[in-house]
């Protein structure tokens, strides 16, 4: 196989053995044939799990929002109002 960056030849090997390109080659005859529901299914799954981490992140982030509101409040609560600097 040609490197298509450098032309180095390498032989069956699917990285190159001078730039470290990842050559890779798909075999059409082992790929199955996928209906365009199917694809749109995959498509779906791999925007899900994106949208899924996404909302955790955001979750951590209200939540630690709303637990150091709770926190400054108590600590107003106990010394009476006052702010303590340093």
């Amino acid at each position: 196989m040609i490197c298509p960056r450098c032309k180095t030849e390498n032989g069956n090997r699917t990285i190159c053995s001078k730039c470290g390109y990842f050559m890779y080659r798909v075999a059409n005859q082992n790929v199955e044939k996928r209906t365009g529901f199917q694809r749109a299914v995959d498509d779906t799954k791999i925007v899900g799990k994106k949208v899924g981490k996404v909302f955790n992140i955001v979750w951590i982030i209200i939540t630690m929002i709303v637990l150091s509101f709770w926190i400054i409040a108590l600590l107003m609560f106990l010394t009476g109002g006052k702010v303590i600097l340093g």
